[in-house]
């Protein structure tokens, strides 16, 4: 899948799930480790982005383990 391929499939998703600029602007990829902590802050909203391709990242926290898009709003 070249970049172009992947940047409108991304766009395609972001559209089905109704993200707003703001929602868009918070999305992180969060480990497992990582996304425990935000969780048991119980100080955000996290929602998983679907991916097309299931592939993993580079957490944006750690950046050591890999992880999966989510949106991470403050509640």
């Amino acid at each position: 899948m070249n970049e172009n391929d992947r940047i409108t499939l991304e766009q395609a998703i972001y559209e089905e799930m109704e993200l707003t600029p703001e929602m868009i602007r918070s999305i992180r990829t969060l480990c497992g480790v990582c996304l425990c902590s935000f969780v048991e802050s119980k100080a955000f909203k996290i929602a998983i982005v679907p991916s097309a391709d299931r592939s993993m990242d580079t957490c944006t926290v750690c950046q050591t383990r890999r992880g999966h898009d989510y949106v991470v709003m403050n509640r």
